[in-house]
């Protein structure tokens, strides 16, 4: 990673207060609204420090936030109740960022982590609900 170690001090510090609010939250709503916002504080560290590593971080955190809340939206409108959120779906997100938040801070690679969140939210999707309970049964 090319951001500084200060830098990714302050930003694990950041990241480690929206685990934290996702861990309380009751609210799937705001649970997604946290996770979204996990991306957007990474974005923030690029407007002053470009790390193609956090691009990457940003990009997924982005696109998986609005997966994510897609299904949750569409399940609590009853629009689509078809697939429902994998057990224990966001203790499996909150160990993944409490992991990544490491991943930053220390320097380490990100790549398995955010492999995991990939997983998790294409397990939203109808098609990815089907896998990964096929793949996890």
């Amino acid at each position: 990673m090319r951001a500084s170690q200060e830098s990714r001090k302050r930003l694990a510090d950041d990241l480690r207060y929206i685990v934290d609010r996702i861990g309380k939250e009751k609210d799937l709503r705001k649970k997604v609204f946290f996770l979204a916002s996990f991306g957007e504080t990474v974005g923030s560290l690029l407007d002053f420090e470009y790390d193609p590593q956090l691009v990457l971080v940003q990009f997924v955190f982005d696109v998986a936030s609005g997966v994510i809340g897609n299904r949750i939206k569409a399940v609590q409108t009853g629009d689509d109740t078809s697939v429902d959120l994998v057990p224990g779906f966001f203790d499996k997100v909150l160990v993944l960022l409490s992991e990544l938040v490491v991943n930053l801070e220390e320097n380490q690679d990100t790549y398995k982590t955010l492999e995991g969140i990939v997983e998790l939210a294409h397990a939203t999707t109808d098609r990815g609900y089907y896998l990964y309970t096929k793949g996890h049964d």
